[in-house]
């Protein structure tokens, strides 16, 4: 049990810190259990690779979204936690640039980092 939680605190630090360092116009794979960073340019191989995982903007955002409410969960090491979830604010904002032309994700987007701002300001209490 205590192998499982260390493997969830794991992914929850090292997928904070991958959105963390996303640029404007990276795009985050959310398909694995660690988040990673797509190189620049799409092939046609990432492409079919995304058709048969049914992998999408949407399903990549609901996975981004589960990462914080995990974290919302998360009773252990607020200071640490506040400091990954302030990270990753760049990492959100800069796939709103990413996305700025999808407006309704962008406003999932804004809704999100909203909610992620409250749960700092409660973990920081």
């Amino acid at each position: 049990m205590e192998n499982l939680i260390n493997k969830m605190d794991e992914n929850l630090w090292v997928n904070l810190k991958v959105i963390s360092k996303l640029e404007p116009f990276q795009k985050i794979n959310t398909r694995s259990r660690l988040f990673q960073i797509s190189q620049q340019g799409t092939s046609i191989l990432d492409s079919l690779q995304r058709w048969w995982t049914k992998s999408s903007r949407s399903s990549d955002f609901d996975r981004i979204k589960d990462l914080y409410e995990l974290a919302e969960k998360c009773n252990t090491d607020n200071e640490r936690l506040v400091v990954h979830l302030t990270e990753s604010l760049k990492g959100l904002g800069s796939l709103q640039k990413t996305y700025e032309d999808d407006i309704t994700l962008k406003a999932r987007i804004d809704c999100l980092i909203e909610h992620v701002h409250k749960i700092i300001q409660i973990k920081s209490e």
